[in-house]
């Protein structure tokens, strides 16, 4: 993968009218943050981007923030559901969309785990704050492929 960018789903609603978390929806504040973060991406992400998103409501109205903006299509993948796993998502990622540069809209802790992670760090766990983006570049170094933080916003940054 050339570049990997986490976007974590803005600002939802604590309970949904169905029950379901996944049904849970973006806030006032979420919408807005999201449309913010979204301005920002669609003015820096490389055209040939894949849009992957959480099935999980909240993703979903995050994403088409950034759909309205550039018509990115948008695709959801069950394997970055609320109810799935760091390791399970780095290894769909390195089977369906290896060399190419990935947006992924999903879950805390999931993220902050898959980011420790590439990134080499010793932490159990990172904090990614809702509707922040933490955009990862890969660096080749022979065969080894690292990766170092290209940038990290927020919404109110």
């Amino acid at each position: 993968m050339a570049d990997l960018i986490f976007w974590r789903h803005a600002e939802a609603e604590d309970v949904s009218a169905s029950g379901k978390d996944t049904d849970r929806a973006l806030t006032k504040r979420g919408r807005k943050d999201a449309a913010r973060m979204a301005k920002w991406l669609s003015d820096y992400l490389p055209a040939v981007t894949v849009v992957l998103c959480s099935p999980a409501q909240r993703c979903r109205e995050t994403a088409a923030a950034l759909s309205a903006l550039n018509q990115a299509p948008v695709i959801i993948e069950e394997f970055l559901s609320v109810d799935s796993s760091a390791e399970r998502i780095a290894k769909e990622l390195a089977s369906k969309y290896s060399a190419k540069t990935v947006l992924i809209v999903g879950h805390q802790p999931n993220l902050g785990l898959l980011i420790v992670k590439l990134l080499g760090m010793h932490q159990s766990a990172g904090v990614v704050k809702k509707g922040s983006v933490w955009w990862l570049r890969q660096r080749l170094v022979g065969n080894d492929a690292t990766y170092y933080i290209h940038s990290v916003r927020q919404p109110d940054s």
